[in-house]
């Protein structure tokens, strides 16, 4: 009989695992989605009923569409990283938006890139997405970075009406 434990990760880059929203992870969704740090350029801190709101979304997109803002850790120790993943953004052309939210602990060693680029290929490769976008507030300069490293490519610029800005948008296609 084997008694190795079962992996918890479903996708998984070089540091980082990616598993699915359960409805016992609400408290890492409150720590990273009520940090005044990681929500300044999307509209938070939220509240707790914005939290479970916006978790309650993420469990739902799953359950709809294979897909969601997965929450990632680090494979060494199993710390909560944040979440990257893929929302629907226009499901007749099979085009997502591709997004990340890090705890602040893990900005600038690279997981956002890590994360993103998993994130894409399974895109592409699992879900069959056509094109992926993305889109960062305008004050948000190392998201931006991170989109180029991607290499997506500036599409257009659109109102973001919780914020009351103009956002840059990306696109990257199927090769």
């Amino acid at each position: 009989m084997n008694d190795a434990p079962l992996d918890p990760y479903f996708l998984k880059s070089e540091r980082l695992g990616f598993r699915c929203w359960a409805t016992e992870d609400f408290a890492l969704a409150k720590e990273l989605w009520g940090d005044v740090e990681v929500t300044r350029y999307f509209g938070g801190p939220f509240s707790d009923e914005e939290v479970q709101s916006r978790f309650e979304r993420e469990i739902e997109r799953m359950r709809l569409y294979g897909f969601q803002y997965w929450p990632i850790y680090l494979l060494k120790n199993g710390e909560f990283v944040g979440c990257c993943g893929l929302k629907p953004c226009r499901p007749e052309e099979t085009i997502h938006e591709l997004g990340f939210h890090l705890r602040p602990k893990f900005w600038g060693q690279g997981f956002a890139l890590e994360a993103a680029r998993t994130a894409i290929a399974y895109g592409f490769e699992a879900i069959g997405a056509n094109a992926l976008i993305a889109g960062h507030h305008p004050g948000n300069v190392n998201s931006k970075k991170v989109m180029t490293k991607l290499g997506f490519q500036y599409s257009h610029d659109e109102y973001f009406a919780d914020l009351k800005v103009w956002i840059p948008r990306y696109i990257l296609k199927r090769a």
